[in-house]
């Protein structure tokens, strides 16, 4: 499942626990489960984290992508291009 709307808000509060959760996340690259009262769970992970599992799950939802990966994975090193060669 692809979560495509997200929320965006500000933490005023520079020493909050939310706002030192943040700073954690970010130094650590760790994800930090936020628990709450009836067991109500979310988690927080670095911006950076966040588009990357966004980007993942766009190029797996293209049927090729796997296909090519699985030929280029099997590609003997001697037939790879030079970087310099590649057009893009």
């Amino acid at each position: 499942m692809t979560i495509t709307k997200t929320k965006s808000i500000i933490v005023e509060e520079k020493n909050s626990t939310l706002s030192n959760l943040i700073e954690q996340v970010n130094q650590s690259n760790q994800a930090t489960i936020i628990t709450v009262d009836d067991n109500k769970q979310a988690v927080l992970i670095s911006l950076e984290e966040w588009k990357s599992i966004q980007e993942t799950l766009y190029l797996i939802s293209i049927p090729t992508v796997k296909d090519d990966l699985i030929e280029g994975k099997n590609t003997p090193w001697e037939e790879c291009l030079p970087i310099d060669k590649l057009d893009w």
